[in-house]
C-alpha cells in the first residue's frame, strides 16, 4: 500500500517551505547580519569526518579513507549496494535482496543496502550526508547476535545518489565522542557535489552477458549562481532501471541441489538436496489412530497413519494388499509415509534480485549573505519501487494445522455417500474393503505447497529529508546551527498468500467447486482464490534533529601553534512504526473451522495468536512502534602539542528518554619524526543505544530447526541412531519456536577502540599506510538463543541426575508430554525424561563481548609521464581476531561447565568463541585500482577480493566446508571530446572481466549472497555531456 496523500502533502510542502525560506531569508535574519556586518572574511562549512574543526592540523593524522568521485568511477560503480563493495573495512551486507526469501514478510524487502564496517554487526556503523545524521531504513530485520536473531536496523546505502557524490569518507577508529551513538565501527560520511555551475546529463546502459537483465540510468546536474554569486542553487536527479533476475535465468540457481557440484561424496552427502518436503502432492495423517490402523494395514499407511503422495506412475506408488495401485484419483497415487515425500525445487518461481526503478532527487541552495553569514539548505526525495517473486505459499503441520474435514468433497476417505445421497466419486474404493469409517474421516495436513499461486512482493520506499542551516562568524568563533527533519516508509504486499482460515473453510466444504487440494502438478486455481490474501508491511522511522556548534580554530596560542576548540549541542528525536497486516497482528485470529467429533476441536492445547497467525507459513508479529529523545552535549580540541605532535581530544555526553545516559571520550595524536614519516594512534570510547525495536517489542514468535543438547545426549551416550525401530520418537532436531520479547532493562553497548599505525611518503608520489586496530565491545545485546537454553537444560538435567524428575529444569525451555516409550532411554543415560523440545520464552539482554581486531594496509601512486598521468591506489583490511565471549550470565555457566568438562565435549555455544572465519567473518578484503589519463583518453582498471570463510552447518570429519575467496576485475576505456557546445565523455567498461562466478556453498542459490555477487560478466555504455 503506498503512503497516504496526507503524509506525502506534508513533506512536499515541508520541502517547499524550506526552499521558499532560504530564497526570501535576507530580511529575516536582518537583525543577526547586522551584528556581523563588518567581518568580512568568508565563513567555511565546520564539519569533516572524523574533527569538527575545521583546519585542524591532527585531521591529516586520522585513520580515514576517503573514495572520492573519480574512485567511483573508476570501479565501474553504478549503485549503493556495490558502493558498499567498494569500502574494504565494510563487511557483509546482510540487508540483501537475496537473503529476503528466509525472511519472508519479516525481512527489508525492496531497495535496501547495509552499512557494516569491520563486519562488527548492522547498526555499529553510523551514517551520515553532510556530516548530519541519516535516518534508518523504513523497517527491520533480524541477525544472529549470540545464539538466537536479534532485530536490528540502519540507514539505507541504496538512497545515497551515487552519481551526486563528491566522495565518501570512511572513519575508522570510532567516532561516537565526536558524532553519538552507533558509531562504534566506524563512521561512513557522504560528501555530496555543491557550489556547482552548469548543466550536465548523463545516460549509462549496462548488459549481462549471461542473463536477461539490463540497468539503464539517466542522472541529471543543474546549478547556477544567482546575485552576483552570493546564492548557488543545484539539482541532481537520478532515474535507475534494473531488470528482474530469476533464478531460472542461471543453471546454478535453478536447481537447489548444490551437491551435483561436489565429487567428493562425503561432502555430496552433507550437502544433500535442499529441496522441500512441501510439494503439490500433500502428506496427510489419520487424525484417528484406530482408522489409520486399518489403512495401514490394508496397505495404505504407515504404523502412524500417515500417507504421502506422488504424480501418478511414481514408482513409489504403493502395492495395495489386493494387488491393486493406490491411485487417488487420475493424477494422484498414495503410499505409506515410508519412501519419503515428493520434493519441490523452490527455486522454481524465485527472484534473485527484484524488478526495480529508483528515484533519487537532491536540490542545495548556499546563500551568503553580503556580512558573511551563510544560509544553506538541503532537499531530498528517493523513491524506489520493486517487484519480486518468491516460492508459493506453503502449509505444514505445527504451524498451520489444517485439516480436512471427513466431509470435505474431495477427501479420500470421505463419506460414502454424499449429502444427496449419491455415491462419493472421490472416497478410494479400498476405504471400504479397510473398513474404514463410511461416515468419513479427519485428515490432517501434514505436508503440502499450492504451486498454483506463487507469491509476489511489491514494495514501494521513499525516503524525504529536509535540512535549513545558518552559519555565521562572530568575532573570533565560528558558529553553525541547523534544523532536521528525514522519514523513512516502506509499503510492502505480498500477494498469493493463503490465509488459513479460509483454507480451512474450502478444506471442509463438501461442494465440488471447493479446491482440490490433490490436483497434483495441474492445480487448481480457481478452487483455491477464495483463500488468496494480500498482506502488508507498512514501516515508517523519523528523526527530527537540531543542534548549534561553535569554534575557535585559535582559543590560544601554544609555542607549537593556536589550540583549536569546538563545543556544540544536539537534541533529536527518534521514533519507528511498524505495522501489520491483521491476519499477522492478531486483528484476525486462526481459528479452525469445526469442532473435531473425536475430540473437542480446538484442541486444549491449540495455540492462536500471538504463537500461530492467519497467514500460512509466516509467523505472528504485533504491530510495534517507538520512540525517543536524545540530548547531546560534545566538545574537541585540537592541540599542537609540538610542531610535529598533534593531539585530538573530545567527549560526549548523551542522555536517552528510554535507558540510561552515556559520557564517552576519545584521544588521537599525530607525530612526525622525520618529514615523510607520520606515526598515528587513538584511543576512543564508544557506545550504541539498544535499537527501538529490541525496547519496545511485544512477543514475537519465528520457527527454526534447532538441535535439542538433552535428546542429543541419549542418543550419544546410548549409541542411539535417529532413525529406526530403536530410535527415539522425540525429535532431537525439531522446529523450535523462539518467543522472544523485548525489555525496558537493556543497556547501551559500550565500546573500546584502539589504532595505531603510521603514514610513509616513500616519494612524492608514493605513500605508504598501516594501521592496526581493535575494538572490544560489551554488553552486547542479543538473545541466548534455543540450542543455548537447550545446552543449559542439559546441565540441570546431568546435575540432578534422576532424583526429583518433577522439578522445574530450565524455566525458558518448553516441552511436550514425555514420550513413555522414551522415557527408560532417557533414564538409562542418567538424566530425567524430557518430552520434545517444542518452544524457548527468550528476552532480549546485555549478554556478551565482541571482540574484533585486524590491521588496514594502503598504498597511494600518482605519476605524471609522458605518456600520461597514472594513480594507483590499494587499500586492504585484514583481520587477526573475532571473536565473542560469554562472560555475563547462562553464557558464562556454560561456557565454564564446557570448560570444565561438566558438559560433553561435542557441544559447543552456538554463536560464541572463536567466530574467525565463520559464516561470512572473512580474513581478508581489498581493492585497488589504477587509472590512467593522458588528455582525451582514459582507462580504468580495478581488482575487488574477498577472502575465504566457512560454513558452520556443513561439516565432514570435524572439518567445515570452507566457500573460497573471490576475485574480480572490472575496466574500462573513454574518450572526451566536444559535441555541440559541450564537453562530453564516452565511456566503455567491462565488469567482472574474467566473468568470476561466485564460490559454492549450499545456499539459497548456491553463492553467499550476505558477502558475493554472481551475475557473471556485464557491459556498459557511459555517455556524459556538460554544458557551461
Amino acid at each position: 500500500m503506498h503512503i497516504s496523500f496526507s503524509s506525502r502533502y506534508r513533506a512536499y510542502r515541508l520541502l517547499a517551505v524550506s526552499a521558499i525560506a532560504t530564497l526570501f531569508a535576507t530580511g529575516s535574519v536582518a537583525a543577526l547580519a547586522q551584528e556581523a556586518e563588518d567581518e568580512e572574511e568568508t565563513v567555511d562549512e565546520i564539519t569533516v569526518v572524523g574533527t569538527q574543526i575545521k583546519g585542524a592540523g591532527i585531521s591529516d593524522a586520522l585513520a580515514i579513507s576517503v573514495i572520492e568521485a573519480a574512485d567511483i568511477e573508476a570501479l565501474g560503480i553504478n549503485s549503493g549496494d556495490e558502493l558498499l563493495d567498494a569500502i574494504p573495512e565494510q563487511g557483509q551486507n546482510f540487508f540483501n535482496e537475496a537473503e529476503a526469501h528466509s525472511g519472508g514478510v519479516n525481512a527489508v524487502r525492496g531497495d535496501s543496502g547495509a552499512f557494516n564496517l569491520r563486519n562488527m554487526g548492522t547498526g555499529n556503523t553510523l551514517g551520515l550526508i553532510n556530516g548530519r545524521r541519516m535516518v534508518n531504513t523504513a523497517g527491520y530485520q533480524t541477525e544472529e547476535v549470540g545464539g538466537a536473531f536479534v532485530p536490528v536496523n540502519t540507514v539505507n546505502s541504496n538512497a545515497l545518489p551515487v552519481f551526486g557524490i563528491s566522495r565518501v569518507e570512511v572513519l575508522r577508529d570510532g567516532g561516537s565522542a565526536i558524532y553519538g551513538a552507533d558509531a562504534v565501527a566506524g563512521v561512513i560520511n557522504t560528501v555530496l557535489k555543491k557550489d556547482f555551475e552548469g548543466f550536465t546529463i548523463r545516460a549509462r546502459f549496462d548488459d549481462y552477458e549471461a542473463l536477461p537483465r539490463n540497468d539503464q540510468r539517466l542522472n541529471l546536474e543543474w546549478g547556477k549562481n544567482f546575485n552576483g554569486g552570493a546564492t548557488n542553487i543545484g539539482v541532481f536527479f537520478d532515474y535507475y532501471h534494473r531488470d528482474r533476475v530469476n533464478a531460472q535465468d542461471d543453471p546454478k540457481w535453478a536447481d537447489e541441489d548444490y551437491s551435483r557440484y561436489i565429487s567428493n561424496p562425503d561432502w555430496a552427502d552433507e550437502f544433500g538436496v535442499n529441496y522441500s518436503s512441501n510439494s503439490a502432492f500433500p502428506q496427510v495423517d489419520f487424525r484417528s489412530g484406530a482408522e489409520g490402523r486399518l489403512a495401514r494395514d490394508f496397505g495404505m499407511a504407515d504404523s502412524s497413519g500417515e500417507i504421502v503422495t506422488y504424480p501418478t506412475g511414481d514408482p513409489r506408488c504403493a502395492t495395495l494388499e489386493n494387488g491393486d495401485v493406490f491411485q487417488i484419483n487420475a493424477d494422484v497415487c498414495g503410499a505409506p509415509d515410508t519412501s519419503g515425500n515428493y520434493l519441490y525445487n523452490k527455486n522454481t518461481f524465485r527472484d534473485v534480485a527484484s524488478e526495480l526503478d529508483r528515484y533519487n532527487l537532491w536540490l542545495y541552495i548556499n546563500h551568503e549573505m553580503d556580512n558573511g553569514i551563510e544560509l544553506f539548505t538541503e532537499l531530498s526525495w528517493y523513491e524506489a519501487d520493486s517487484n519480486f517473486n518468491s516460492d508459493a505459499s506453503y502449509l505444514s503441520i505445527g504451524a498451520s494445522d489444517l485439516q480436512l474435514g471427513p466431509d470435505y468433497y474431495y477427501n479420500p476417505f470421505g463419506p460414502s455417500l454424499l449429502a444427496d445421497g449419491s455415491p462419493n466419486p472421490n472416497r478410494v474404493p479400498w476405504a471400504d474393503l479397510a473398513g474404514i469409517d463410511p461416515n468419513g474421516e479427519r485428515l490432517e495436513v501434514d505436508n503440502f505447497r499450492a504451486l498454483e499461486a506463487p507469491r509476489v512482493s511489491d514494495t514501494d520506499n521513499h525516503v524525504y529529508r529536509v535540512l535549513q542551516g545558518i552559519r555565521g562568524t562572530l568575532g573570533e568563533w565560528d558558529w553553525e546551527s541547523a534544523v532536521l527533519w528525514s522519514e523513512a516508509e516502506r509499503n510492502n504486499v505480498t500477494h498469493n498468500r493463503i490465509s488459513n482460515t479460509a483454507m480451512q473453510e474450502l478444506l471442509n466444504s463438501s461442494s465440488p467447486d471447493t479446491y482440490n487440494i490433490f490436483s497434483g502438478a495441474a492445480g487448481d486455481l480457481a478452487g483455491l482464490q477464495p483463500a488468496l490474501v494480500d498482506v502488508y508491511r507498512r514501516d515508517k522511522t523519523d528523526l527530527k534533529l537540531i543542534d548549534f556548534k561553535f569554534t575557535n580554530n585559535e582559543l590560544f596560542e601554544l609555542p607549537a601553534g593556536p589550540v583549536g576548540f569546538l563545543a556544540g549541542i544536539e537534541y533529536r528525536e527518534e521514533s519507528f512504526e511498524d505495522d501489520r497486516d491483521p491476519r499477522l497482528d492478531g486483528t484476525i485470529v486462526y481459528e479452525p473451522y469445526e469442532h473435531d467429533p473425536d475430540t473437542e476441536y480446538p484442541d486444549p492445547d491449540w495455540r492462536a495468536f500471538p504463537i500461530t497467525s492467519d497467514v500460512a507459513n509466516s509467523s505472528p508479529t504485533a504491530d510495534n512502534s517507538g520512540e525517543r529523545d536524545v540530548t547531546s552535549l560534545f566538545s574537541e580540541l585540537a592541540i599542537p602539542v609540538f610542531e610535529n605532535l598533534d593531539v585530538q581530544l573530545a567527549l560526549r555526553y548523551e542522555n536517552f528518554s528510554d535507558v540510561r545516559s552515556t559520557t564517552v571520550g576519545k584521544f588521537a595524536f599525530g607525530w612526525r619524526p622525520l618529514e615523510n614519516l607520520l606515526v598515528r594512534g587513538s584511543w576512543s570510547e564508544g557506545f550504541r543505544a539498544p535499537n527501538l525495536v529490541t525496547i519496545n517489542e511485544a512477543l514475537v514468535v519465528r520457527s527454526n530447526t534447532r538441535d535439542d543438547a538433552v535428546c542429543k545426549y541419549v542418543e550419544d551416550v546410548l549409541d542411539l541412531p535417529n532413525s529406526g525401530p530403536t530410535a527415539l520418537d522425540t525429535d532431537c532436531d525439531p522446529s523450535v519456536q523462539r518467543r522472544a520479547t523485548g525489555s525496558k532493562d537493556l543497556v547501551p553497548e559500550e565500546s573500546t577502540n584502539i589504532s595505531a599505525g603510521l603514514v610513509w611518503d616513500v616519494t612524492d608520489t608514493l605513500t605508504f599506510t598501516v594501521d592496526f586496530w581493535n575494538i572490544e565491545k560489551e554488553n552486547t545485546i542479543g538473545l541466548f538463543g534455543e540450542a543455548n537454553h537447550a545446552i543449559y537444560d542439559l546441565l540441570l538435567r546431568l546435575r540432578a541426575g534422576t532424583d526429583n524428575c518433577d522439578q522445574v529444569f530450565n524455566p525458558a525451555v518448553g516441552r511436550d508430554d514425555i514420550d513413555a516409550d522414551d522415557a527408560p532411554s532417557y533414564l538409562a543415560a542418567g538424566i530425567c525424561p524430557a518430552g520434545q523440545y517444542d518452544f524457548t520464552a527468550d528476552s532480549y539482554t546485555n549478554l556478551s563481548t565482541r571482540t574484533i581486531a585486524g590491521h588496514d594496509i594502503g598504498i597511494y601512486f600518482e605519476e605524471e609521464t609522458n605518456i600520461g598521468t597514472f594513480n594507483f591506489r590499494f587499500v586492504g583490511s585484514y583481520y587477526d581476531k573475532y571473536s565473542q565471549d560469554g562472560d555475563q550470565g547462562l553464557a558464562a555457566i556454560v561456557d565454564d561447565a564446557l570448560d570444565s568438562g561438566e558438559l560433553p565435549a561435542n557441544l559447543e555455544l552456538r554463536g560464541y568463541g572463536d567466530l574467525m572465519l565463520r559464516e561470512g567473518n572473512m580474513d581478508v578484503k581489498y581493492n585497488a585500482y589504477l587509472r590512467w589519463r593522458n588528455e582525451a583518453w582514459g582507462a580504468n582498471v580495478a581488482m575487488y577480493h574477498l577472502g575465504e570463510f566457512y560454513d558452520a552447518d556443513r561439516e565432514v570429519d570435524g572439518v567445515n566446508w570452507v566457500i573460497d575467496s573471490m576475485t574480480t576485475y572490472n575496466a574500462s576505456v573513454d574518450y572526451r571530446f566536444d559535441a555541440f557546445g559541450a564537453d562530453s565523455r564516452i565511456r566503455f567498461g567491462v565488469n567482472n572481466l574474467t566473468d568470476e562466478r561466485a564460490p559454492i556453498c549450499d545456499c539459497r542459490f548456491g553463492y553467499w549472497s550476505d558477502a558475493h555477487r554472481d551475475y557473471g560478466r556485464s557491459y556498459y555504455l557511459d555517455l556524459w555531456a556538460r554544458f557551461d
